[in-house]
């Protein structure tokens, strides 16, 4: 695989014509459900109407691969995202790995005290089987 500095430069005659990336709208950033959604994303937003066959080959390999990141059967390196979104003038693939990393902070973090709803079932099965294995019956 080419490094960085070979992929930019491969892809600097036409970077120099596009303007830098920009953000797209939240909407379409949480529509996204997979990296492949959000590489699609970056591809259908670039302003530069350049060919999926052309865009590959700034990134060092060929059409055939971009389909597979697009459809959730590749990845791109770190090098190669950055490429590809300065080709495609807007920063999806970025926004969509930033709305997941504060998911993930959101997920994590609860209110102190608060027990997930699976947590507190566990808590009662245990309770309810110590109490069987004690001997004790339920009055019903």
């Amino acid at each position: 695989m080419k490094d960085f500095y070979s992929l930019a430069q491969i892809a600097l005659p036409v970077l120099t014509d596009i303007p830098r990336p920009r953000r797209l709208d939240d909407a379409l950033i949480n529509a996204c459900k997979s990296y492949g959604d959000a590489v699609c994303l970056c591809l259908e937003s670039r302003i530069a109407r350049k060919n999926e066959g052309e865009i590959a080959s700034y990134l060092g390999f060929k059409g055939a691969h971009l389909a597979k990141v697009k459809y959730g059967k590749g990845y791109l390196s770190s090098e190669q995202e950055t490429i590809l979104q300065r080709v495609c003038s807007n920063t999806a693939i970025k926004q969509w790995a930033e709305k997941c990393d504060r998911d993930l902070d959101k997920w994590m973090t609860r209110p102190e005290g608060e027990i997930p709803e699976h947590v507190k079932a566990m808590l009662a099965q245990m309770v309810q089987d110590e109490i069987k294995s004690m001997g004790y019956v339920r009055a019903a």
